[in-house]
């Protein structure tokens, strides 16, 4: 997804487009713009989930790791140059993607939902709790995405500029509601709060943080989880397709974080949730 960024974060991404490569250092790309996945600090830190547990990661394999923050239009093309070496940015494992990038092990799975204000009419949605998985070919996939359909009929609905859940209610829900796009989520977020538009649909691992805050009591959860298309299939490290040992390297790490619970830890402590891949 494009998920822009701040002026700090642009002089990081420009910096780094022009470091030399050191040694065995690992390059790894990120937006810093996407908590809690990952964030700047005030003082041009990197935090969050990923910086958390990528510093976890190549503990494991032994390796200096540097983070660096980039916009994510260019990510993949400074992965394919030889700037990074990977990308840690909660990519979604697409059809698309996997066309030009090669995933390693999942790592999270998290679902796209919608939230609202409490007690507009979204508030009473049909189908919260469900999943809707839209790659499985079943009346139930079909009932409730008709119960969607019609309940987002003339509402607003905002999202990120050209993201995937873009994609899902153009592709999937059809002309009947009105898709209104923002550059940033706060952005967003305050038009929610303040009933400037209906609803959004965004990543749940994102939702359930701001629930939590002051601001968030006034929103509520609703409808079902969605994942699959162009939603995806949970977030992964994004390798070149010609890496196949460092990405083994990581999806032996991955694995090792999930039997001894690191990662089960930082779930909580960043997500709130369990985010683990089924």
């Amino acid at each position: 997804m494009i998920r822009a960024g701040v002026l700090a974060l642009a002089l990081l991404a420009g910096a780094c487009h022009g470091a030399a490569r050191s040694g065995d250092d690992l390059v790894i790309g990120t937006e810093g713009a996407y908590p809690p996945w990952n964030f700047t600090r005030a003082d041009g830190t990197l935090a969050g989930f990923e910086p958390d547990y990528l510093r976890d990661l190549c503990a494991r394999l032994h390796r200096p790791c540097r983070m660096v923050a980039m916009d994510w239009d260019g990510m993949i093309g400074a992965l394919q140059t030889g700037k990074i070496d990977l990308i840690a940015d909660a990519v979604q494992i697409t059809p698309d993607r996997a066309a030009v990038l090669a995933f390693g092990r999942p790592y999270a799975m998290t679902t796209g939902v919608i939230a609202t204000l409490r007690g507009s009419a979204l508030s009473r949605l049909a189908d919260t709790g469900a999943t809707l998985d839209v790659d499985r070919p079943d009346p139930l996939r079909e009932d409730i995405t008709d119960r969607l359909r019609k309940a987002l009929a003339g509402k607003v609905v905002g999202v990120e500029l050209s993201g995937a859940f873009d994609a899902f209610l153009t592709q999937t829900i059809g002309p009947g509601v009105t898709v209104r796009y923002y550059r940033t989520m706060g952005e967003r977020d305050l038009d929610l709060l303040n009933g400037r538009i209906d609803a959004t649909l965004e990543d749940e691992s994102y939702i359930r943080p701001l629930l939590a805050t002051r601001d968030g009591t006034a929103l509520v959860m609703v409808g079902p989880r969605l994942v699959g298309g162009s939603l995806g299939r949970g977030e992964a490290l994004a390798f070149r397709k010609g890496d196949t040992a460092l990405r083994a390297d990581f999806d032996r790490a991955i694995g090792a974080s999930r039997a001894d619970g690191t990662v089960h830890r930082l779930y909580l402590q960043w997500f709130r949730m369990d985010a683990s891949p089924q």
